[in-house]
């Protein structure tokens, strides 16, 4: 049987001395099942996902294939998780700011033409706010690319969002339901979650946008999980770009936004994590 319309892009596995047998094996019975090969290392390979005109691109460097062209693509790949999240939002309407990760300074080079001078750096394992900086030109950005790396850490790239400065909207889902929505403001810090001396967080249960608020927050959970136990969205409303869904934090504080809101919110997220926990197992009880 042959597969010459499938093509898959496999990457050879960056520990060779474990993997590089197996490597050769699965590429040769690819081979023999006659499907369209194209073979990358993980130094070659970088992403852009971001919403343009109404559209997404995934750009693989140094592949001139058109994806949307493929019949099938099967992608052996180290990807951030950052990115893997992005990739559910692929059929929402909602704008998502440009964000790429690249694993070699060559393809961070050649990507870092894609984005404005005014872009964000963000370490893929800080929270709260650590490991994000701003950078005002593409200089900066290959500094502070290089400096993760030589730190052994790993870096994406995002568009800035320039007119939402120090302010963002976090909307909590649980359960699958969005259940509050505050804005988080910052008039010393770029970012909305600095924690500087001027740091608020403002409920805003009572806004007119709140049902549209909460209709995107619900919408990018849904994207991962239609019953997600819980999730942050953070929101940033433009007024050039829209409503831009920025990311969903897995572990979003909750404290802080029972407090502005005045709402349970400990206790709705205690009761659905153990209402998944029965669910969860009533399923493994039924399937065994």
């Amino acid at each position: 049987m042959s597969y010459e319309k499938i093509t898959i892009l496999f990457m050879i596995n960056p520990d060779p001395i474990f993997y590089g047998m197996m490597d050769q094996l699965i590429i040769e019975t690819f081979q023999k099942l006659k499907v369209n090969l194209i073979i990358t290392e993980l130094e070659e390979l970088s992403v852009i996902i971001g919403n343009e005109n109404k559209y997404n691109l995934m750009h693989f460097q140094h592949m001139d294939t058109c994806l949307q062209n493929i019949t099938k693509i099967t992608c052996i790949l180290i990807l951030l998780h950052i990115l893997l999240k992005k990739l559910h939002f692929i059929n929402l309407p909602q704008r998502l700011p440009r964000c790429g990760a690249s694993f070699s300074l060559n393809t961070f080079k050649e990507n870092l033409r894609r984005f404005n001078n005014k872009s964000i750096i963000k370490e893929v394992l800080g929270y709260e706010g650590t490991g994000v900086k701003l950078s005002i030109n593409h200089n900066q950005s290959m500094e502070l690319f290089c400096k993760s790396m030589w730190n052994g850490e790993q870096a994406i790239i995002q568009d800035f969002v320039d007119d939402t400065i120090g302010r963002s909207i976090r909307v909590l889902v649980i359960g699958g339901k969005a259940v509050s929505v505050t804005e988080f403001q910052d008039n010393v810090d770029f970012k909305s979650n600095g924690y500087s001396d001027d740091f608020t967080i403002e409920s805003k249960m009572d806004s007119d946008k709140k049902c549209e608020y909460f209709q995107i927050a619900e919408k990018a959970c849904a994207a991962i999980d239609p019953h997600l136990t819980i999730g942050g969205v953070d929101i940033l409303d433009s007024m050039k770009n829209g409503m831009v869904v920025l990311e969903i934090n897995s572990w979003p504080e909750m404290t802080f936004s029972q407090e502005a809101t005045g709402l349970p919110l400990l206790g709705k997220f205690g009761y659905e994590f153990i209402e998944k926990i029965i669910y969860n197992n009533r399923d493994r009880t039924n399937s065994t």
